[in-house]
């Protein structure tokens, strides 16, 4: 998948994960990443995403939209 096909608040968290790895997501990491909707949010769930998360210290695998109103 593409990301200029994801919708805006999915490219924007996109480009907010990228900016913690410190390198653009592949094809591949998509498919690590499950989204919600609901909360617009981005959780990486399995490996080897999530491995490479944990090895640059970040503590959190969820990354959430800056909601308007929030």
């Amino acid at each position: 998948m593409c990301k200029s096909a994801l919708p805006h608040w999915q490219q924007a968290l996109v480009v907010r994960l990228e900016g913690a790895l410190g390198r653009p997501l592949l094809d591949a990491d998509l498919n690590c990443i499950v989204w919600n909707a609901v909360d617009q949010s981005l959780t990486v769930e399995t490996h080897p995403l999530l491995r490479e998360l944990r090895n640059h210290n970040l503590i959190s695998n969820v990354f959430r939209s800056r909601k308007v109103g929030r």
